[in-house]
C-alpha cells in the first residue's frame, strides 16, 4: 500500500481529489464515461427551453406540421438521453462502490499495521467509524465535484450563453450577481469543516458507548450499573444532538443566504423580461424560453452553495481518515530472508540487545487528529532500561517477578508486538525494527487472555495453519488438553463459538489458544501467563506435552508466570524487578540464594497454599 504521510492533518481539496483519482486506477476511463453520460440530464434540461421557444414561434407562424415533427424529434431524443443517463448513473455508482471498497481495504490494512500500543490506545468503534462512514463521505467528493457541481456549473454556463442570445443586457446583470451566490458557504467554510469533524468525532464516541455496553453486560449487571451506562448514553446523545442542531443552523444559514440571492436574481430577471415583452421588445417564444432559463440559473445557484457546504463537511471526515493514513506503521523494510541456520547451543534465537522501552502518552489515533507532526512522541514512565537477554535454541526459559516488574513487556517485545525505544530485538536473525511481520513469523505468542473469533473451533485453530491436516489439528488439540472437551461439544470441532469465545470457560479458551500455537509449529514459543486459568493437574499435563513437543522440534520456549510450579523445570529462570534482571539460574540454584527474589516468591506461594489448605 502506498504511503500517505504527505497528506496534511486537515487535507485540502487539492490533496483529496488527486488521492481519490489515483485510487480509481484502471476505472478512471469508466468514471469519465459515466460523468459524460450523466450530462444527458443537463442536455434534457437545456432542451426544454429550446423546444418551448421553437414550439411557440412555430405556433405563431401557424405551421402545425412543423410542430408535429419537432415534438417527435424531441421525444426520440428524450428517450435516448434518458437511457444514457440511467447507464451513466449505473457506471458512476459502480465505480464509486469500487473506489470506496479500495479505500476501506487500504484503511483496514493501515489499521492492522499500526503498532500494537497505538491500536490498543484507539477505541475499535472509533476506528470502525473512520474506516466505514468517514471514508464514505470522502469517497463521494469525486461525484460531488465532477458530477454534481460540474453539472450545475455547465448548466449555469449554457443557460447564460443561451440567455445572452435572447436578451444580453438582462443576462449581463445576472452574471454580475451570480458570484455572490456562493458567498454564504464560502464565508462559513471553516465552520462547516469544523462542525463536520466534530459530528464525526461525537458519532464515534457514541458508538464507543454502544460497543462498551454490549461487550460488558455481565459487568454492568453484576454491579447494577445499567443506569450508569444509560447516563453515559444520554450525555453523549445530548452532545451529539447539540452538534446536529449547530450543523443544521449553519446549513440553513448557507441555504437562506443562497436562496435569498438566487430568488432576488430570478424574480428581478422575470420582471425585467416581462416588461420587455409587454413593450414588444421580446418574442413570445423567447419570453417562455427565458422564463425556463431563469430557473436553470436559479437551481445551480441554490445547489452550488449547498454542495460547497457539503464539501467542507467532507473535509472534516477526511481529517479523521488522514490520521490513520499518516500514523506511523510497524517497520516493514524489505530484507533478504535469512537462510536456514543450524543453531548451536552457544547461539541465540531470540535476543534483547540493550532494550529500553516506555509506552507513549496519548498514543491513540484520536489524539493524532489535527496534529501535523506525526513523529511527535511523549513518553510515560520507562519500563525497561538497557535490558539484555538471549534465548538459546531448544531451551525452556522462564521469567518471573512481581506485578509491574516488566515481564509481559519483555514477552511482547520478544514476540515483535512492541518495539524498543532504544536497542533492538532480533528474532531468528531478523530485527523487529526492520521488518516486524517477517520477525513474527518465527514466534507463536499466547497471551493470558487469548482472542477467539466468531466461528467454529476448527476455524479458530486453522487460522494459525490454514492448510493443516486433520490429524495435525487433533494432535495439537491433544497436546493442549483440548481434544476431550472439544469432542464433548455438540458438533465437536465444528461447534460455533460466540464473540470473544464467551460461550467457553477461561481455561477452555486458553487451551484452544495453546493448541493454535502448537499447530503453528514455529521455532519460538512465548507463553505470557498462558496457563493461568488451568487447574494444577491440567497445567502439569499441558506443560508436559508442550515440553515434549519443543524437545522433539528443537524449539525454544519462553514462559512468563506468576505460578512458580509452572516453571520449576525450566533450564533457566529469570527473576525481574522494576524492569531489571536481578537473578537467573535453575529452580534449585535460585532457591538456595538467601534473600533472593525467586526464593521469596516461592516462599510466598508455599505460604499461600498452606493457608488455603488449612482454611479448607
Amino acid at each position: 500500500m502506498q504511503s500517505n504521510n504527505r497528506l496534511s492533518a486537515t487535507p485540502k481539496i487539492r490533496e483529496l481529489v488527486p488521492m481519490l483519482w489515483n485510487r480509481l486506477g484502471s476505472n478512471r476511463l469508466w468514471f469519465i464515461i459515466a460523468i459524460l453520460f450523466c450530462l444527458s440530464d443537463l442536455i434534457i434540461n437545456m432542451m426544454i427551453p429550446i423546444v418551448l421557444e421553437t414550439y411557440f414561434n412555430i405556433l405563431e407562424d401557424g405551421d402545425l406540421k412543423q410542430v408535429q415533427t419537432a415534438l417527435i424529434i424531441f421525444n426520440v431524443l428524450l428517450l435516448a438521453l434518458t437511457g444514457l443517463g440511467l447507464l451513466g448513473h449505473y457506471l458512476k455508482q459502480n465505480n464509486m462502490s469500487k473506489l470506496h471498497r479500495a479505500i476501506t481495504l487500504e484503511l483496514v490494512d493501515h489499521t492492522q499495521r499500526l503498532p500494537l500500543e497505538k491500536s490498543q490506545a484507539s477505541h475499535s468503534a472509533d476506528l470502525s467509524q473512520r474506516i466505514m462512514w468517514d471514508s464514505s463521505k470522502v469517497t463521494t467528493l469525486l461525484v460531488t465535484i465532477f458530477n454534481n457541481m460540474g453539472t450545475q456549473i455547465f448548466m449555469l454556463i449554457l443557460a447564460c450563453l443561451y440567455m445572452l442570445t435572447l436578451q444580453w443586457q438582462v443576462t449581463a446583470g445576472i452574471m454580475l450577481l451570480m458570484p455572490f451566490g456562493l458567498i454564504g458557504s464560502h464565508l462559513l467554510r471553516h465552520r462547516l469543516q469544523r462542525i463536520g469533524k466534530e459530528v464525526a468525532d461525537a458519532e464515534g464516541i457514541f458508538r464507543q458507548c454502544q460497543q462498551d455496553a454490549l461487550q460488558s453486560m455481565d459487568t454492568l449487571r453484576a454491579f447494577d450499573a445499567e443506569n450508569w451506562m444509560m447516563d453515559r448514553f444520554i450525555k453523549q446523545r445530548n452532545h451529539l444532538n447539540k452538534l446536529y442542531m449547530r450543523r443544521m443552523w449553519l446549513q440553513q444559514l448557507v441555504n437562506v443566504l443562497t436562496t435569498t440571492l438566487a430568488l432576488f436574481i430570478s424574480w428581478g430577471s422575470i420582471l425585467a423580461v416581462a416588461w420587455l415583452a409587454v413593450e414588444g421588445k421580446l418574442q413570445l417564444g423567447a419570453l417562455m424560453a427565458f422564463f425556463i432559463l431563469i430557473w436553470r440559473v436559479y437551481d445551480p445557484l441554490l445547489n452550488l452553495g449547498r454542495l460547497w457546504g457539503e464539501i467542507q463537511e467532507s473535509k472534516g471526515a477526511a481529517a479523521r481518515i488522514a490520521s490513520i493514513w499518516r500514523a506511523k506503521k510497524e517497520p516493514s523494510e524489505e530484507v533478504d530472508v535469512p537462510q536456514t541456520v543450524a543453531y548451536t547451543s552457544d547461539m541465540s534465537v531470540l535476543t534483547w540487545n540493550r532494550v529500553s522501552f516506555q509506552y507513549e502518552q496519548r498514543a491513540g489515533i484520536q489524539e493524532m487528529d489535527g496534529i501535523d507532526n506525526v513523529d511527535a512522541y511523549t513518553a510515560n514512565k520507562q519500563l525497561l532500561n538497557d535490558f539484555e537477554f538471549s534465548l538459546g535454541p531448544s531451551s525452556f526459559t522462564a521469567i518471573v517477578g512481581t506485578s509491574g516488574s516488566g515481564k509481559s513487556t519483555v514477552a511482547k517485545l520478544g514476540a515483535g508486538l512492541l518495539f524498543p525505544i532504544d536497542g533492538s530485538v532480533n528474532i531468528y536473525g531478523t530485527s523487529s525494527l526492520i521488518n516486524a511481520e517477517l520477525a513474527r513469523q518465527n514466534v507463536s505468542y499466547v497471551p493470558q487472555n487469548p482472542y477467539l473469533f466468531s466461528g467454529t473451533i476448527r476455524d479458530n485453530l486453522l487460522m494459525a495453519m490454514p492448510h493443516a491436516q486433520e490429524a495435525d489439528l487433533i494432535k495439537a488439540a491433544k497436546i493442549a488438553e483440548a481434544h476431550t472437551f472439544i469432542e464433548a461439544l455438540p458438533d465437536g470441532y465444528d461447534t460455533r463459538i460466540n464473540e470473544h469465545g464467551n460461550s467457553l470457560s477461561g481455561g477452555q479458551k486458553q487451551r484452544l489458544a495453546i493448541a493454535r500455537a502448537v499447530l503453528a509449529d514455529r521455532p519460538i514459543w512465548i507463553f505470557d501467563e498462558a496457563t493461568s486459568a488451568l487447574d494444577l493437574e491440567t497445567e502439569r499435563r499441558v506443560m508436559a506435552g508442550i515440553l515434549s513437543r519443543i524437545r522433539e522440534r528443537s524449539s525454544s520456549l519462553l514462559v512468563i508466570a506468576h505460578r512458580l510450579t509452572t516453571v520449576q523445570e525450566a533450564d533457566v529462570i529469570v527473576a525481574m524487578e522494576s524492569g531489571v534482571i536481578k537473578e537467573q539460574g535453575s529452580h534449585r540454584e535460585l532457591l538456595q540464594r538467601e534473600g533472593g527474589i525467586y526464593r521469596k516468591l516461592w516462599q510466598q506461594m508455599e505460604g499461600s497454599e498452606a493457608v488455603y489448605t488449612h482454611s479448607g
